[in-house]
């Protein structure tokens, strides 16, 4: 499954939202998200990334999208 749409599952379920119900583009702060739910997204997003991401890291761009494009980039630097 691709780590957009894993993203949107962790996200969701954090929030109890349905997947369809997360936005890529939006702020997650907008829709609920604060700083025990990063936290509580740091294990599960850090896991699809490939490496320990820190709470900066997911707190600075709160949205799937740009998680999903730093999970990329982490992913291509540890090749």
């Amino acid at each position: 499954m691709p780590s957009l749409e894993r993203i949107r599952q962790e996200v969701a379920g954090v929030l109890d939202l349905a997947p369809e119900d997360v936005p890529e583009e939006l702020n997650l702060i907008e829709i609920g998200l604060h700083s025990l739910a990063i936290m509580t997204l740091l294990g599960p997003i850090s896991r699809l990334a490939g490496t320990r991401l820190d709470y900066a890291d997911l707190a600075a761009m709160p949205t799937v999208r740009a998680w999903n494009a730093l999970i990329e980039r982490k992913r291509a630097a540890a090749l």
